[in-house]
């Protein structure tokens, strides 16, 4: 019997995810091509090396401790390749190499009276990302038990001379008289005392402020969790309301809802309408999902972060692997269009454009420092390139759709004009540019007077909201000797749909805007790098390498309020022979990560194949149309 042969359209990491799943089966598995549109893998997380082997980003990307299933993925991945044995001279190894845990985080605020930036260090646990599915799986509970540890902890960090440590207590009857109602059957009341100590503290330091702040949001939480029943009904009840309008129904104040903490949550998921800065929004439900789950859940650390780029420590590895196993990969193949069957149920034809290369002998990757990375180079795929057709039955039996969502116009009119969903899906389901740059510094980081070492930070202001120190990727780059620069420091943030009409390219908006940013908020980054007058001093950065996010393949997929029963599920295309991979399909984790990306290709293959959606996968996510028919 002939190996059923599977199309994956899309080289991102739901395309690699959906390849690694159908390739695990042996030899008795199917035939798996995927076509990637460049030279490069990785989609949105794409990085290379350009001049002197430095590190180039497609912005900057962090691991959060709950991504249980991306770790599990890459560290199976970096178990089978057995680079010890097979590569002893990398310098990454094993995943443990590839990743550092990062428990500092940085929140500020332009403006006010606030210090620039507040720092909160979260401890390091045994546990470790990506154990095997099903494993510990925190029950509401645990979310309650773990929420309190936290407050605790907290509070416990408080100056002893600004006062007293907030208490809080359980209770075993529910504060709010609609939890009673909806049935609860255990609810957490903080003291009306510590209440009132925190009102007095907020007027005091900002740590003060900011942990009281935290409290409160967290307390906000918990009794709006309990009042709605959303233990009962799901955190996507409430996915129709934003995030700061269901804080403010459940209580807190507006200091709380305007903090950075909150802010930051906007920014790190870029949650502005049309990029714009005065729009935040971001649904309620899957808000808290993601805070129970990256405050709560995290597993070794808060944030890992990768010591090299995400070419080098995630797509690279996948690319080696899979090719062991038996993958194959079509670089300089454009998906130009799919096309339907006159009965309108099946996918007849995917029509790309191909650029002429060495064929099976194109090697995308090299070596710098011993690592396996992609270069830079430019993409030849001209708009006229020549044509391919892969017609169903003769070329593939199944394809999975694993291209950006804001390729779908583009590439899928057809499907589109023949179902409404589709339609609907891609009028309603939000993308955002995002702009990005990279700064390298002559000086180390304390010489410039930052003491936080692999802290993130959010909050920073527009148009730059989220900032990271990347020094620890230093040693892995190539530059002379004579020549190296002490710092590396990436930033990231959404780019406004208005910043995009007419005038300068956005390229030039991204550099004009970077150089004002480093202008204005570098001393407060760098206290060491301002001169006597506090004006930034350029000559102490070295090079600078900057991203303007605007192709459709680029941009991010936001998660706006109202918006999740628009995203169809892997196995709900509609059409027979096409399933359907990545952040922006309802995959139960609908979010802008790569987390999300790993689930939908690891539901993608899992429709494949036939198999449930959830088969092999952790934290209980299923589809929205799944759990509201359940």
């Amino acid at each position: 019997m002939d190996r059923r042969r599977i199309a994956i359209v899309g080289g991102g990491m739901a395309g690699l995810s959906a390849a690694w799943q159908l390739s695990g089966r042996g030899g008795d598995g199917p035939e798996v091509t995927v076509y990637q549109r460049g030279s490069r893998l990785g989609g949105k997380g794409a990085s290379s090396r350009g001049r002197d082997g430095r590190i180039e980003e497609h912005g900057l990307h962090v691991w959060l401790g709950f991504y249980d299933n991306a770790f599990r993925l890459l560290r199976a991945c970096y178990e089978e390749l057995d680079r010890p044995a097979t590569d002893p001279g990398c310098p990454i190894q094993t995943w443990r190499d590839a990743f550092v845990p990062a428990s500092v985080v940085g929140l500020g605020r332009t403006g006010g009276e606030d210090s620039p930036l507040w720092f909160a260090r979260f401890p390091e646990n045994d546990r470790l990302p990506g154990g095997p599915p099903g494993a510990a799986e925190l029950t509401p509970a645990s979310f309650l038990e773990r929420g309190l540890a936290l407050l605790g902890r907290f509070g416990a960090s408080l100056d002893e001379a600004v006062a007293p440590t907030p208490r809080v207590a359980l209770s075993s009857s529910p504060a709010h008289p609609a939890v009673r109602a909806r049935g609860a059957t255990a609810g957490v009341e903080l003291l009306e005392g510590a209440r009132a100590g925190l009102r007095a503290i907020n007027g005091s330091t900002a740590a003060a402020r900011r942990t009281g702040e935290l409290i409160e949001l967290l307390q906000t939480m918990v009794r709006g969790i309990a009042a709605d029943g959303l233990t009962a009904h799901g955190y996507h009840s409430v996915d129709d309301l934003d995030l700061r309008e269901w804080l403010a129904g459940h209580g807190a104040s507006h200091a709380a809802i305007d903090s950075p903490l909150v802010r930051g949550f906007y920014d790190l998921s870029f949650a502005y309408e049309d990029g714009d800065p005065e729009r935040p929004r971001f649904p309620a439900g899957l808000a808290l999902h993601l805070a129970l789950r990256m405050f709560l859940d995290y597993k070794g650390a808060l944030f890992w972060k990768m010591r090299a780029g995400m070419g080098d420590v995630v797509f690279a590895p996948l690319y080696q692997a899979l090719r062991r196993r038996g993958v194959r990969f079509r670089f300089f193949h454009r998906l130009d269009r799919l096309q339907l069957s006159d009965h309108r149920r099946t996918v007849e034809a995917a029509i790309f454009g191909r650029e002429e290369v060495a064929g099976d002998e194109y090697a995308p990757l090299v070596r710098i420092r011993g690592l396996p990375v992609f270069p830079a180079r430019s993409d030849p795929l001209r708009p006229d390139a020549p044509r391919v057709r892969l017609e169903a039955g003769r070329d593939y039996d199944a394809l999975v759709l694993a291209v950006s969502l804001g390729m779908l116009p583009h590439t899928c009119a057809e499907l589109i004009e023949s179902d409404e969903r589709w339609r609907s899906m891609v009028d309603r389901v939000g993308t955002v540019a995002t702009q990005a740059f990279q700064v390298w510094m002559s000086a180390d980081e304390r010489a410039l007077g930052w003491d936080q070492p692999a802290a993130t930070v959010t909050g920073c202001g527009e148009p730059f909201e989220t900032f990271a120190s990347m020094s620890h990727t230093l040693p892995l780059e190539d530059w002379p000797e004579d020549e190296r620069p002490l710092t590396a420091a990436y930033f990231c943030g959404a780019l406004a749909e208005s910043e995009l009409a007419g005038g300068p390219a956005a390229s030039e908006r991204v550099q004009a805007a970077a150089l004002a940013f480093l202008e204005r908020r570098g001393p407060a980054l760098w206290p060491a790098a301002a001169d006597a007058n506090g004006d930034f001093r350029f000559e102490l950065v070295h090079s600078r390498y900057l991203r303007a996010n605007v192709d459709p393949s680029d941009r991010y997929v936001q998660s706006l309020p109202g918006t999740s029963r628009y995203r169809l599920p892997a196995d709900g295309s509609g059409f027979e022979n096409l399933f359907l991979a990545g952040d922006w399909i309802d995959s139960g984790l609908n979010a802008g990560c790569i987390e999300a990306a790993v689930l939908g290709g690891l539901q993608a293959a899992n429709a494949v194949e036939g198999r449930p959606l959830a088969d092999g996968t952790s934290g209980g996510y299923l589809p929205r149309q799944a759990v509201h028919s359940g």
